[in-house]
């Protein structure tokens, strides 16, 4: 098994938001919740924790395509609620539907409200502003896999489980604000 969701959002929650002043950080959760958006969630909780920052209600359930968490985020927005100064998202698809509905609403990014992804899909570079993310090293991770498969076949090591922890790199761009 290989981890990287928890320590990733631990990471980017540190670096990325709460190193630059925010201390008031939601979270723009999917709907369809998988191993690795939990472990992310874990990972936000545990950064928030370790600093000390208080963990408040500012979870919102979007859906995990662009539209979807669009559609969501813009019906969210029209309930005029008092927004954080930051949110992390489970994934780059998310973020970047949440920071559609959030222009479309008035709202500037990073002016008003931080934004930071999960991912680094290629459209988190190109986006307006480009998107503040996580890039998880998927090439790597995919090499491990068939070295340790190849192991297995072959009766090579242990029978084991053996874990593995990748530590994915935060993809500084421009939707993080410094307070």
């Amino acid at each position: 098994e290989i981890l990287i969701g928890l320590v990733g959002s631990e990471m980017c929650i540190r670096d990325s938001l709460l190193d630059n002043g925010h201390k008031e950080v939601g979270y723009l959760r999917g709907s369809f919740r998988i191993k690795g958006f939990r472990s992310r969630f874990v990972g936000f909780q545990t950064a928030l924790k370790k600093r000390k920052v208080p963990y408040k209600e500012y979870t919102v359930t979007l859906g995990t395509s662009l539209n979807s968490a669009y559609q969501d985020m813009l019906e969210y927005l029209k309930t005029s609620p008092k927004l954080p100064t930051a949110f992390f998202a489970d994934n780059d698809m998310i973020a970047l539907g949440a920071m559609k509905a959030l222009r479309e609403m008035g709202y500037r990014i990073p002016e008003d409200v931080s934004v930071a992804g999960f991912d680094d899909l290629p459209f988190s570079e190109i986006s307006t502003p480009a998107l503040t993310t996580l890039r998880v090293p998927n090439r790597e991770m995919g090499k491990m896999a068939v070295r340790r498969i190849s192991e297995m076949i072959e009766g090579i090591g242990t029978d084991a489980v053996i874990k593995t922890q990748v530590c994915p790199k935060i993809v500084y761009r421009n939707t993080v604000k410094k307070l």
